[in-house]
């Protein structure tokens, strides 16, 4: 295996090449093997940890993981006392800050989705249950909530939500979703009639009123059909 990027410095797995058996077409001999595995997690010989992970949504999965990798390699590099190059600890304090952007444009949008009405058409978490996942006043969470509704989201809500239907959430100050109103028993519109040149009024109840030619009769002939049904 190799790391992603030629141009990465740091310690990199080697290259080999692993003849296969002709008859079993197995690896004839092993590089490596852990010493362990538990679920995603591998142990080595030369005691190293690898974590594996999983993950369907395409490029901007795949940076986070990136830049988290590279956070853990800047970890590593301040706790064994090592001299960090001055390139290296650029690429170290770039990727972290990038991870951070996305970090907190992550949670945001979290905090937007616990906040939209759920199947139940309340909002999935309240603000205080929030401030106690978050570690802040539920005021503070609140008040962040109403500046992200009014137009002042994460600089990188973008790279969240891209190519996402949430990407038209919240824009130039959107209202957020709504949750779904119960249809109605009577509703009625104004649709052609089967006269040639004349509408109707219909009713979601299979109710119909007379055929006309004037649209805005037929609809508030419509309307006191639904007031009517509301006042029995």
């Amino acid at each position: 295996m190799t790391t992603y990027s030629s141009s990465y410095k740091g310690d990199q797995w080697e290259t080999k090449k692993v003849l296969l058996d002709p008859e079993t077409m197995t690896p004839k001999n092993v590089v490596m093997e852990p010493n362990s595995v538990a679920g995603p997690t591998a142990h080595w010989p030369d005691g190293s940890t690898t974590y594996l992970l999983h993950f369907s949504g395409g490029h901007s999965s795949w940076t986070i993981a990136d830049e988290t990798e590279t956070a853990v390699a800047a970890l590593e590099a301040l706790h064994s006392g090592e001299d960090i190059g001055k390139g290296l600890l650029q690429a170290y304090t770039r990727g972290v800050r990038q991870l951070e952007m996305r970090l907190t444009a992550l949670k945001e949008e979290l905090l937007l989705f616990a906040r939209e009405p759920g199947p139940d058409g309340k909002a999935r978490l309240t603000f205080r249950e929030l401030g106690d996942e978050l570690r802040q006043h539920h005021s503070t969470v609140a008040e962040r909530h109403q500046r992200i509704v009014d137009g002042d989201p994460a600089p990188w809500r973008k790279w969240v939500t891209q190519n996402t239907e949430r990407a038209t959430l919240y824009t130039n100050g959107g209202e957020p979703p709504r949750a779904p109103e119960p249809q109605r028993e009577h509703e009625t519109g104004v649709f052609d009639s089967d006269e040639p040149g004349k509408v109707e009024a219909h009713c979601r109840c299979g109710w119909s009123g007379p055929a006309g030619t004037n649209t805005v009769t037929a609809s508030r002939q419509g309307k006191a059909h639904e007031q009517d049904l509301l006042g029995e």
